[in-house]
């Protein structure tokens, strides 16, 4: 385990009155850690696996996920994690891509472009997102469309975005792209092209750039513009960081706007050199 990740699992890590369960392989949809550990921080088992194995990649991904805030957006959308939060618990980064995208190649997840930068990419298990996706069109003319969208276009083809020519020979016309944007399954990448969407997701973009503001905006108050761990952990939360502050950390940690500086109390949460 990487010395990061060890700091920041110790940091975390709450007292607990019984043992925790073990836990065991990634299931395809992520669902019962994510469902039962809801805002739960999960620091590693003995005997955890080396960091930048599938098994450390796999447990980072169901930490952040079981960090996700689902009641924040009234359960509506699946559990949201940005790829680039798990580089701070794994330290290899190609390997976290390598096996993120042998999971996207076995359907156990997709990646989706949310629009806040080219290279920040959101993971959500297939499953979810599938049920998720349903229910935000259940009962209303565009049902239809959309589980027939994800059948035969989602479930085959696991790119970010679809280009018109693929839609079509897919049997999707132009109406139904427009439906699917409504619907908010696509946006609108550039001319005859679309990324794949959540509906609704746009309430996690807006409380995320509102909550990596407010946590950045703490630290660089700060004096020396650093903030002991424990006492970020500890302290209420600043307005806007309606993500949690753990998970928000996972994010600022991970893009590197901050570091990690072990000191003899604890680790040192200090802004990054620009």
């Amino acid at each position: 385990m990487s010395r990061r990740r060890r700091l920041l699992c110790d940091a975390f890590a709450a007292k607990r009155n019984r043992a925790e369960a073990p836990r065991g392989q990634l299931t395809p949809d992520g669902s019962e850690e994510v469902a039962e550990h809801e805002g739960s921080w999960r620091g590693p088992s003995l005997g955890a696996p080396p960091a930048g194995s599938a098994g450390a990649v796999e447990a980072a991904l169901r930490d952040v996920a079981a960090l996700f805030p689902r009641r924040l957006f009234g359960d509506s959308l699946p559990p949201l994690v940005l790829r680039h939060q798990l580089y701070s618990l794994v330290s290899d980064r190609t390997a976290v891509d390598r096996h993120l995208n042998r999971l996207r190649d076995e359907g156990h997840i997709r990646l989706l472009h949310l629009g806040l930068g080219t290279d920040t990419l959101a993971i959500v298990f297939m499953e979810p997102y599938r049920e998720k996706v349903l229910a935000a069109v259940d009962g209303t003319p565009r049902a239809g469309l959309v589980r027939r969208f994800l059948d035969s276009a989602v479930a085959t083809c696991p790119d970010l975005s679809y280009e018109l020519s693929h839609v079509q020979d897919l049997g999707f016309g132009d109406a139904d792209v427009t439906q699917l944007v409504g619907a908010g399954v696509l946006t609108v990448r550039d001319a005859g092209s679309w990324w794949l969407a959540v509906p609704g997701v746009g309430r996690f973009v807006r409380a995320f750039v509102h909550g990596r503001r407010a946590l950045l905006g703490l630290v660089r108050r700060s004096r020396h513009r650093e903030v002991p761990l424990w006492e970020l952990r500890e302290r209420r939360p600043p307005p806007g960081a309606r993500l949690g502050v753990r998970y928000l950390l996972h994010d600022l940690l991970g893009a590197q706007l901050l570091r990690s500086v072990p000191t003899p109390s604890g680790p040192m949460l200090r802004l990054a050199e620009p």
